[in-house]
């Protein structure tokens, strides 16, 4: 009986060392996290270049235009208001890229949905919506300023205090915009990071 005991404590040291000796087999922590498939690496890529496009397009182009156009146009023209004649066609592609880009950052904010910590998702969510209304009202406003402007026998502002009115209207809120907007690539930045720490495989 006694050698018995011992055999079966023989036995149940040996199973004991095989254990410690393979944690990971045990332990899902200590396996080496699986690579993620081509096709969704592939996938998660091609969604970050179309984000990084848009903002590049949109953000980018509107941080070119008011930091470097506008100084230079009033510099060869000489004022303001002769720069605002080539502005008035220009703010209307901007505000074409504005819906665009909005919509893939919506695109990016429904995939990134799990990425991030709360407040981050929120955040994203909300900038997203604030920009959302801004360009709506960019884009109602921008016909009203048209009116105020006559090509014919040739350009002028039949109201300049009504046209600066809506004029500062429209800059503060595409400088709010352009803001918001610095912030969303700031948080979705953050998620992308979270999404690349937790899983390789992480759609965010």
């Amino acid at each position: 009986m006694p050698r018995k005991n011992s055999t079966r404590r023989h036995r149940c040291y040996i199973i004991g060392e095989m254990l410690q000796q393979t944690p990971a087999i045990l332990d899902p922590v200590a396996l080496p996290a699986a690579p993620a498939p081509a096709r969704a690496r592939y996938w998660v890529a091609l969604r970050r270049l179309v984000v990084i496009a848009a903002i590049a397009w949109w953000l980018g182009g509107f941080t070119f235009y008011a930091g470097v156009a506008i100084p230079m146009g009033v510099e060869v023209l000489g004022s303001h208001k002769a720069v605002g004649f080539i502005t008035q066609r220009v703010t209307n592609w901007l505000n074409f890229g504005g819906v665009i880009a909005l919509a893939i950052f919506l695109w990016n904010l429904a995939l990134s949905r799990r990425s991030g910590g709360w407040w981050t998702r929120r955040t994203l969510l909300i900038t997203w919506i604030i920009m959302a209304v801004i360009e709506v009202e960019l884009i109602l406003l921008h016909p009203v300023m048209d009116r105020q402007i006559t090509a014919y026998p040739h350009r002028m502002i039949l109201d300049d205090d009504r046209f600066d009115l809506l004029h500062h209207v429209y800059l503060i809120s595409t400088t709010v915009q352009w803001a918001l907007g610095a912030l969303y690539v700031w948080c979705t930045c953050l998620c992308w990071t979270a999404a690349d720490t937790s899983s390789p495989a992480a759609s965010g």
